[in-house]
């Protein structure tokens, strides 16, 4: 694999930018990531034909591909595991699910989850990485037009119910507030389905199948209690995931649909996104729950009243709030608000009514970023304001991870949550802000110092002593005096830093040609230097989590499943990049697991295709806030 230079002003694949990162990649390699994107399942690929109403026959994204040895053969004989779980039909619900008395009762949910399951976060990655093949001009391996394939999202985020349903019940899938409050938005019920949030992760359908089933590993599964239906069986659980979550509707519903219908547009020449799509009507929807969702303080909090958190059975405490989602929420709003202003100049269509609407829908998102009079008449200081003063954690020099606000049991509005301290936030919250603005808050540099730090703890250092890529937290094992055999490198969370990465290069590198002040442009100019180093570095080194390489990496020997090739096989037409180095515990509530990841091959892609997807139309230049 060859080192890189920076290059600017350049094209890239038929894509051209302000500036352009060369690919460590051949386009053939790239067509056998598309092709896995793109493939059903069953040949090794990560998607699934939809057979619900309009779903029927649309293909539909998944977010891993894993097999019943994976769970079975790998997972299974990790000591402390014990796969055998009994599995109990409710008549009261008619709800089949694990006994909690059973040991295996959180492994089976894990597997049926990642074996049936969409996050619509992956699924918003899945979008833009077959918009920006598609506006380079690449052919599905397939021959489906790769645009009208990525709407297919669209589809199932208007219609919300699964797309293998047995039933379909539209807006099932939607967290309507419940008569008991369950699902109310900051104080505030939302009944109509288009305005509610998606259910963070969703199935293909309710009644989800068991990777164990039909297979050796069934020994493991018994049922009891079942009806006579013969839908219910050994080997099926339904979906235990109802979980709105802020972050992910920032991704569903804002970045990943509108930036992939701005490439659509791009690549047929037009100027706008018209108002009428699915993907604007969708987002002009949740744009209300995400609005009542706004606290005083700025911030949008993580999750509707009653929503359960990623780990035991408790809710999440309705004042919390993740300063990653808020970084996703300005960024969807910020694609938004470029969206609408295209259409006010361009679309002549547009009736007066429409036009006013817009005009509305602008003066809110700008009272969200800059703070105005929230859906309950209360006033917000916006999130420009939380970030600023809030969010930012002045002596770790990064973002917190989050907090909670105007919590009425706090003493002050704001109680930050010092640890565990997370490298997302950092790299999404200095991709969407910018060098600019975060510079101009806390001093010339602060940007460039603040990965500086990230690194010290974040940092996946190889065997070779360089700099690999990122874990998830300051508690993996990983920074400058870690060791690599105990951390862990993420494919995901390392694309993320590499894109934050060409953000600092692209800001820093106009101010050293372009800044008045002396200190300054010679300060820029060894940060691009020191910046693109590590971008080179993390861009060489992702490739080694790719499923032609992964398997053998000696520096991922002691932590990788043995006879990995077999247990995960891969189709020789086909590349994708594994979720991480191994499977961990990741301090946030969930497993990390070396499986082929839909969002990874697709951060990747993007990637290749210089597309930055917090940055409406994909360049890696700041916001003007």
């Amino acid at each position: 694999m060859k080192m890189l230079c920076f290059v600017c002003f350049s094209c890239v694949s038929g894509m051209l930018f302000a500036q352009s990162f060369p690919s460590v990649q051949t386009e053939a390699q790239v067509a056998a990531e598309l092709n896995f994107l793109t493939a059903p399942m069953s040949s090794g690929g990560v998607t699934y034909l939809g057979s619900a109403g309009a779903l029927r026959g649309l293909s539909l994204p998944l977010s891993y591909y894993s097999t019943a040895d994976y769970w079975g053969q790998y997972v299974g004989s990790i000591p402390g595991n014990n796969l055998t779980v009994v599995d109990v039909y409710h008549p009261g619900d008619y709800t089949l699910t694990p006994s909690p008395q059973s040991p295996g009762a959180d492994l089976q949910i894990e597997r049926v989850n990642a074996f049936n399951g969409t996050d619509i976060y992956d699924a918003a990655c899945w979008q833009m990485a077959l918009g920006v093949c598609g506006r380079a001009g690449v052919q599905s391996p397939t021959g489906q037009d790769l645009f009208k394939m990525a709407q297919a999202q669209n589809v199932l985020l208007v219609v919300g119910y699964d797309g293998n349903a047995s039933q379909t019940q539209v807006g099932a899938n939607r967290a309507t507030t419940h008569a008991d409050g369950t699902f109310t938005y900051n104080g505030h019920p939302i009944t109509s389905e288009s305005c509610a949030y998606f259910f963070r992760m969703v199935t293909r359908n309710w009644l989800s199948q068991d990777p164990f089933m039909g297979t050796n590993y069934m020994q493991y599964v018994t049922a009891e209690n079942l009806p006579s239906n013969p839908d219910y069986a050994a080997g099926k659980m339904t979906w235990l995931d109802w979980k709105p979550i802020t972050g992910e509707n920032a991704w569903g519903f804002f970045i990943g649909p509108l930036q992939t219908a701005y490439l659509n547009q791009k690549a047929m020449g037009r100027s706008y996104v018209p108002y009428s799509s699915p993907a604007v009507q969708n987002a002009l929807g949740v744009l209300i729950a995400l609005r009542c969702m706004q606290s005083r303080l700025g911030a949008i909090y993580y999750a509707c009243k009653g929503s359960l958190g990623n780990t035991g059975g408790e809710p999440v405490n309705p004042y919390l709030v993740s300063v990653e989602n808020n970084a996703s929420a300005l960024a969807g709003l910020m694609i938004l608000k470029g969206v609408l202003q295209d259409e006010l100049q361009y679309e002549t269509s547009l009736s007066l009514g429409q036009k006013e609407y817009i005009q509305e829908t602008l003066s809110s998102i700008q009272g969200m970023i800059y703070g105005g009079q929230t859906p309950l008449g209360a006033q917000t200081k916006g999130l420009l304001s939380f970030f600023q003063n809030n969010a930012w954690n002045a002596r770790a020099k990064v973002f917190y991870q989050g907090g909670l606000a105007n919590d009425p049991s706090q003493s002050s509005d704001w109680a930050p949550i010092v640890e565990p301290k997370a490298v997302d936030v950092a790299t999404w919250g200095l991709s969407v802000l910018g060098q600019t603005l975060i510079d101009s808050w806390f001093a010339f540099g602060t940007s460039y110092n603040s990965w500086q730090q990230v690194k010290q703890w974040g940092g996946f250092f190889g065997p070779d002593g360089s700099l690999w890529g990122v874990g998830y937290s300051d508690q993996d094992g990983n920074g400058s005096s870690g060791n690599y055999k105990q951390g862990i490198i993420s494919a995901e969370w390392t694309a993320g830093a590499i894109n934050m990465l060409r953000c600092l290069i692209t800001q820093y590198q106009t101010v050293a040609a372009s800044s008045s002040d002396p200190q300054q442009k010679a300060l820029a100019a060894q940060y691009v230097q020191s910046l693109q180093k590590d971008h080179d570095s993390m861009f060489r080194y992702v490739m080694t989590l790719r499923s032609d390489v992964y398997p053998k990496m000696p520096a991922y020997a002691t932590v990788r499943p043995q006879n990995y090739a077999a247990l995960i096989p891969t189709a020789l037409d086909k590349l994708s990049f594994v979720y991480a180095s191994k499977r961990y515990k990741i301090p946030f509530g969930w497993f990390a697991n070396p499986i082929p990841s839909t969002t990874s091959t697709s951060w990747i892609l993007m990637l290749h295709y210089n597309f930055n997807p917090f940055k409406f139309g994909g360049d890696y230049t700041p916001y003007s806030f």
